[in-house]
């Protein structure tokens, strides 16, 4: 590669480097705060429509609650109350041929063939268990059902539009009068349902929408494991009007299991409290608010976005905005985090509430309390920014979530990003081609004189000693082309001078040979003749060398001498080392016979003293078994001497058990004295009565001849008794005679089993 060449790859590169490290700073500078600027943008976006959403969920829930509050306190509540309370009291009774068995048995009939039918309709899975429909047992429950229900000639689903029944009954002309107010408030409101219900027995005595929880009781009846009867209970047994309690969303039974929560809050006479009002929360109302009645663009959440709700238990309370696209795609991407049968009701109800679970780091994040905005994966497994926030009001745990997919929030910042590269690429190109055309002039002029310069050394390495740049320029490479012609002409005359030199040094370099030639040849004589060159100098240390080697070799021959008469002297001591060591030899080897007579004899001790230890052992072998028989001996007697103790106390319990069977001999003695009496008194007394009384001297011989048995056989069991003590008495004394035997024995076993002791650590 020449000059050329490099100087245009030289220039190129730092022309090149300079435009792309700038362009790629501007772009990545222009990047990182448009992405910057965006993502801040879309934070902010989120965040506003978070708090936005969250606190409109939080007006709509205070002013339901304060809604049903107010409605729950106007006179004509409270006097509506009191009075379904009375008719409800008398409904069976005041209609006419009313048959309780009869109108059960139509209910169970309608709910067969009109309700299972539409739950089935609106569910996945069929309603196992009809009778769950039909649980009234309260006459007036059943009158006021059939007449509501099965009388009203209205369609499922508008039996509230029938306000004076048929039958003229006191509850008919209360419902007239009030049902008109409560529907009005009902539509209103936009509540699903009111109910009224009675604390005194846990009956809902009115509804506006007359479904199967009409007239039924929330302790036994169809909505007795709903939210319902949660809200109620709550605020049943209220101390004052102001208590109200607001249910979490679950299934109903009675509204075909679709999503309900319950408002409750006592209804207050003056100071008593006389009844329960609840309403039934309509939950399209809440994913009305949340998503802007499906108006996700207008609110900025472009196409992916969403902002929904979630439950404590992490379903969603409200419904998810990909359900109004395409379904199918929506329930795919949740995979298999979603039952099949979860997944049949959601396509059944079309809607993803108390259904889909949202387990999101968003979600977690929210349940623990913080309201923050990140990036994570959503409950269908897309990455995505998500702002976050705690939602808890009137007794709820609930989260706010406002997402959007990462990708269309951050396919604005990749189109600025592609577009700023672009435009940086093609300014660095049509930078680097301008520059490469200036640059390519400019190298050309500069090369022109060292171009002759490297002509110019051509020539003198090829000979010319003459040939000369002879630049005129006044720069740099013109003072280089001057400064080398001047070197040429130095360096030419020094060569000249230098060939004169060589031939001198020449001749002395032979002449330094010849001398060292000799000098290996041994003559120390020779001598190199000195110039006054660089020869010479190496001549001079030459001749230097060869008058030391001289000087050496004489030294070396005097030591050499001394060496000779040193190893005489040393000849002789070593005669004399020899001798001595022999006479050591010889008193070794008689010192080695003597210890081997002593090992043998230590070995015959040796034989001596094992067979002593194994005797020995012997001996300890047999002591140690006649201990162990001792020591059993010992624990044998003990053994004896406690099973003889436990004789003894037997035998005195057994002389204290004789000591009782006297004691109860004695009183069998006495009846038998006073039966003996009375007896007698009795013959008596049948002596004097006469003819009368003969039957009963006869009873009275009997007695006296049975207390003379009784008298014999006392005799006989006492004597029996004084037998068993003196045995008993002469048996103990025998034992105690053999205890002390025994005790006095187990003492010399272990004298014995002492001395054996001893016998065996002597032995040992």
């Amino acid at each position: 590669m020449n000059i050329r060449q490099k100087l245009l790859l030289g220039a190129g590169a730092l022309t090149l480097i300079p435009v792309l490290l700038t362009a790629g700073l501007l772009w990545q500078n222009a990047t990182s705060v448009s992405s910057s600027t965006i993502n801040a943008l879309s934070q902010s976006q989120l965040i506003s429509i978070r708090d936005s959403k969250k606190q409109q969920i939080e007006d709509e829930l205070n002013n339901r609650v304060r809604d049903v509050q107010a409605f729950a306190s106007q006179r004509s509540t409270i006097e509506a109350m009191r009075s379904f309370k009375v008719a409800y009291a008398v409904a069976a009774k005041e209609t006419p041929k009313f048959d309780a068995n009869q109108a059960k048995e139509r209910i169970a009939d309608f709910a067969k063939t009109q309700l299972v039918p539409e739950y089935n309709k609106r569910n996945a899975k069929p309603l196992a268990d009809v009778s769950s429909l039909n649980t009234i047992t309260d006459p007036n429950g059943l009158a006021l059902q059939a007449e509501f229900i099965l009388n009203n000639a209205n369609p499922l689903g508008q039996k509230e539009k029938l306000v004076t029944p048929g039958t003229d009954t006191t509850y008919g002309r209360v419902h007239s009068q009030y049902h008109p107010g409560f529907e009005r408030e009902q539509k209103l409101a936009e509540f699903y349902d009111i109910f009224l219900i009675d604390t005194e027995n846990d009956t809902v005595v009115y509804t506006v929408f007359k479904e199967l929880d009409f007239g039924s009781s929330l302790a036994s009846g169809v909505a007795a494991k709903s939210k319902l009867r949660e809200a109620y209970d709550k605020v049943k047994n209220a101390k004052n009007r102001d208590v109200v309690y607001l249910s979490d969303f679950a299934t109903y039974l009675p509204s075909y299991d679709d999503q309900a929560a319950f408002v409750a809050t006592p209804i207050f006479d003056q100071d008593k409290q006389i009844g329960v009002l609840a309403i039934q929360y309509p939950i399209d109302k809440i994913s009305e608010v949340m998503s802007a009645k499906k108006e996700w663009k207008k609110i900025g959440l472009g196409d992916t976005g969403d902002v929904f709700l979630v439950g404590a238990d992490k379903k969603m309370r409200t419904n998810a905005r990909y359900m109004s696209g395409d379904k199918e795609a929506f329930l795919q991407s949740l995979g298999n985090s979603l039952s099949a049968s979860d997944r049949a009701q959601i396509v059944k109800k079309d809607t993803t509430i108390g259904l889909v679970t949202v387990d999101s780091e968003g979600a977690r994040e929210a349940s623990q309390g913080k309201e923050v905005f990140l990036t994570f994966n959503d409950y269908r497994g897309v990455p995505v920014y998500g702002a976050v926030a705690p939602l808890k009001i009137q007794g709820l745990d609930w989260s706010v979530v406002a997402k959007i997919d990462k990708a269309e929030a951050d396919a604005p910042v990749n189109e600025l990003t592609r577009s700023f590269l672009w435009r940086a690429l093609a300014i660095a190109l049509g930078v680097v081609a301008l520059a490469a055309l200036v640059m390519s002039g400019a190298i050309r002029r500069f090369l022109q004189p060292i171009q002759k310069l490297s002509e110019t050394v051509q020539l003198v390495s090829s000979g010319d000693s003459a040939a000369r740049s002879k630049l005129m320029e006044a720069d740099e490479i013109g003072a280089l082309g001057r400064s080398f012609d001047s070197l040429l002409d130095d360096r030419i005359a020094q060569f000249e001078k230098a060939k004169a030199e060589n031939e001198t040094l020449n001749e002395s370099v032979i002449s330094l040979l010849q001398t060292v030639f000799q000098l290996s040849n041994r003559d120390l004589t020779a001598r190199a003749p000195v110039t006054e060159d660089v020869v010479g100098t190496v001549s001079s240390s030459i001749n230097q060398f060869a008058d030391e080697t001289g000087k050496t070799l004489l030294e070396v021959k005097d030591i050499a001498d001394q060496v000779q008469t040193l190893s005489a002297s040393v000849r002789s001591q070593a005669s004399l080392v020899d001798d001595s060591a022999r006479t050591d030899q010889q008193s070794l080897l008689s010192m080695a016979k003597n210890l081997g007579s002593v090992t043998a004899q230590m070995t015959q001790v040796a034989k001596l003293s094992l067979q002593s230890s194994q005797a020995a052992e012997r001996a300890s072998g047999a002591t140690d078994a006649a201990l162990s028989a001792v020591d059993g001996t010992v624990k044998g007697m003990d053994r004896l001497r406690e099973t003889m103790s436990e004789m003894e106390k037997r035998f005195k319990r057994l002389g204290e058990r004789s000591q009782e069977i006297s004691s109860a001999i004695a009183l069998i003695n006495t009846i038998s004295e006073r039966t003996h009496v009375l007896a007698v008194n009795a013959s008596m007394q049948a002596a004097t009565a006469g003819e009368a009384g003969r039957g009963f001297a006869v009873v009275a011989s009997e007695v006296q001849r049975l207390s003379d048995n009784s008298r014999q056989a006392t005799a006989t069991i006492s004597q029996l008794v004084g037998n068993i003590q003196s045995d008993t008495n002469e048996t103990l004394v025998t034992v105690n005679r053999l205890i002390a035997e025994v005790v006095q024995q187990t003492q010399m076993a272990r004298q014995a089993g002492t001395q054996m002791a001893q016998t065996q650590t002597t032995t040992a």
